[in-house]
């Protein structure tokens, strides 16, 4: 769809009701969840936290594997997402119900294999949400930021044929009510992973509860998480972990921060350890590149400081007006960045690659500072040497080599060009 139908398409005006909504509470919420914390020490440590981590990746990846197999979890290498989805299909039986978590990893992956085999069921309230109204997720921590009560509460009925008022509190209960079921059949909980430590630990956030029990109930609990996730120490972990909340929805500690580092096991009959006790008899950890190896290669490893909070979507001017358009699976001029490396520098710039206008906002808000104008610089530098360019791009050069000027034709005094283009 050209730009154009997508800014008056009826998808995108609720998705913008709903986003000022949402993004005054965000506000109100992070202003609060900030007091007493002095930001900028924050920030500064976050960054030095992610820079020594990507720096040291090679090694901190070899020692968090190492650890975590001595603690019993099967942890696999995939180079790309297709390997990784051979993993799965091999992890997971055909026929079983899969109870999955929010994860921006697996959507990358991609797991339209399991859907033919398996019945797959969201457990985060907005991915559920999402999925039950056959729409997309257009926010990395609010995936449903742009559906309406009453569309939800429409879609609800014709798919369950369950009448709720229009109510949030009444959504969420219902919600509640039919996931608890399913979880409680399942026998693989699928999620993603938000921090690994080098010293054998796997960090998962959440505030709803359904990642404790997705990780707990099912016999199995797979985990999809990229490379970049890795960092020294569990102390990192947890200052990340904190980041997430007040930056991801604006509280000063996540409800649940959920620390796995094996499976379920215990060692109450004369010290020996049994694995299996309450909880998963068997934890797998699929750690993907898809990329990202290559990101560094390229230098520009800034992009893989990113923690996924989603603050500088709040406040991108593109975003905020075309939302899951700008991006791919991962939004804004950070997520088209991430893009070219995952999917391709043709699908980055199929995606928003030369919309971004380089204004610095996302920059300012992000918590590590990451600079998003530069790296959206440096990938367009290598869609251009690919031949892809925007059309105003490519008239603004031509008319700069023929006549001196980015307008074409000579310009009048006191008059305004018919085009102006951004530099």
């Amino acid at each position: 769809m050209e730009l154009k139908g997508i800014l008056e398409s009826e998808r995108i005006k609720e998705a913008r009701e709903g986003f000022t909504l949402a993004f005054q509470a965000y506000l109100t919420n992070k202003e609060k969840a900030l007091e007493g914390i002095d930001e900028e020490l924050l920030k500064r440590e976050l960054r030095r936290i992610k820079e020594e981590s990507i720096k040291n990746l090679s090694m901190l990846k070899v020692r968090a594997i190492d650890n975590l197999r001595k603690q019993g979890v099967q942890v696999f290498e995939a180079k790309d997402s297709k390997e990784a989805k051979e993993i799965l299909l091999k992890l997971i039986p055909k026929g079983e119900i899969i109870v999955k978590s929010k994860s921006n990893v697996i959507s990358e992956v991609g797991i339209e294999d399991l859907e033919g085999r398996n019945e797959i069921v969201e457990t985060d309230c907005g991915d559920f949400l999402v999925q039950i109204c056959e729409e997309s997720s257009v926010h990395p921590v609010t995936p449903a930021l742009h559906l309406s009560v009453d569309k939800i509460v429409k879609a609800i009925e014709k798919k369950f044929g369950v009448k709720l008022e229009e109510k949030p509190e009444e959504i969420v209960k219902w919600v509640r009510g039919y996931l608890r079921e399913k979880i409680l059949k399942a026998k693989v909980g699928l999620s993603g992973a938000n921090v690994i430590s080098s010293d054998g630990g796997i960090f998962i956030v959440e505030n709803e509860g359904n990642i404790s029990l997705v990780s707990r109930l099912p016999e199995k609990h797979i985990i999809v998480a990229s490379i970049d996730k890795i960092v020294p120490s569990i102390q990192d972990a947890i200052i990340i972990c904190k980041a997430l909340a007040i930056y991801g929805v604006g509280t000063s500690l996540p409800t649940y921060i959920n620390v796995i580092s094996s499976p379920s096991k215990t060692a109450d009959i004369q010290k020996q350890t049994v694995y299996g006790a309450h909880g998963p008899k068997e934890v797998c950890l699929i750690l993907l590149d898809n990329g990202r190896s290559k990101i560094i290669e390229e230098g520009l490893e800034e992009i893989l400081y990113c923690i996924n909070c989603g603050a500088c979507l709040y406040f991108c001017p593109i975003y905020r007006q075309i939302f899951d358009n700008y991006g791919y699976r991962y939004f804004g001029g950070r997520g088209v960045s991430l893009v070219s490396f995952i999917f391709g520098i043709e699908k980055a710039f199929e995606r928003g690659l030369f919309y971004c206008t380089t204004c610095s906002a996302c920059k300012e808000q992000c918590p590590l500072s990451i600079d998003v104008p530069h790296l959206i610089r440096r990938v367009r530098e290598i869609a251009v040497g690919r031949n892809l360019t925007t059309k105003a791009n490519f008239e603004m050069v031509e008319n700069l080599e023929s006549v001196g000027n980015p307008f074409g034709e000579a310009v009048k005094e006191g008059k305004i060009p018919d085009k102006l283009y951004c530099c």
